[in-house]
């Protein structure tokens, strides 16, 4: 199979899929059912141009690909993810979702490499470390919940570090985070919040005023389970105070 043939495969299923209103969900599917018709070399050479797709950074397409090798979880594609981020400067965007997906496939070795990216990217506090933060939580939680601690304490804290944008954008990423730390356990929220309250008290009322906030969403329930919201919300409405 060519590198042409190929492209007009992946072309002919973006075609067929362009008008879908779900954020690439059906494409993606389909591009995997697509590697799984194909022999096991065919297979291999499909997921090697997806790679490509993903390091040239090929509009339209990267994030499907990158997407698709992530839930077809084939041996090896973490340590080549992790090549790819390592070899060139790209966008700021890519740098994300690409960590977030090396974070996703669960590879111990790549983890532990990406962790310390994780930490710096969170005391830059880049909003957009959070997602890799709340999938830290599910490989490594003792080193996640102290990097949230510190992350969370530095920018809600009596003297934030950092403008309100970032609360805004702290409070939109608070459901990703509540299902990283519910993969666990109800006590890892909990554990995470007073982690914060013993380094800023102020910072600790507001991490537990927003999950309350998110505990409150008529979805929450659905998204997080019945357990999880009663468990919480009123261990984080006493902490809110």
């Amino acid at each position: 199979m060519s590198e042409r043939s190929i492209a007009r495969e992946l072309e002919a299923l973006l075609r067929e899929h362009r008008r879908d209103a779900d954020g690439g969900d059906a494409l993606v599917r389909a591009v995997i059912d697509h590697a799984r018709s194909r022999s096991p070399a065919e297979r291999d050479q499909l997921m090697s141009h997806l790679l490509g797709l993903v390091a040239a950074e090929t509009p339209e397409l990267w994030p499907i690909a990158l997407e698709s090798l992530v839930r077809a979880g084939s041996e090896g594609t973490a340590g080549r993810l992790g090549e790819l981020f390592a070899s060139e400067p790209h966008s700021p965007e890519w740098a994300d979702l690409v960590m977030v997906a090396i974070l996703r496939l669960g590879n111990a070795e790549v983890v532990a490499q990406s962790r310390e990216w994780v930490r710096e990217e969170l005391a830059r506090y880049h909003a957009g470390a959070l997602p890799m933060l709340a999938w830290l939580y599910r490989e490594d939680r003792e080193s996640a919940l102290e990097l949230g601690a510190r992350f969370f304490a530095g920018a809600l804290g009596a003297r934030p570090a950092v403008g309100e944008r970032l609360r805004g954008e702290i409070a939109r990423h608070i459901p990703g985070q509540l299902e990283g730390l519910l993969a666990g356990s109800t006590g890892a929220v909990l554990d995470l919040v007073d982690r914060v309250a013993s380094i800023d008290a102020n910072a600790g009322r507001a991490l537990a005023a927003m999950i309350a906030a998110a505990l409150r969403d008529p979805a929450a329930r659905d998204r997080f389970g019945t357990r999880a919201v009663s468990a919480l919300g009123e261990a984080m409405r006493l902490r809110a105070g």
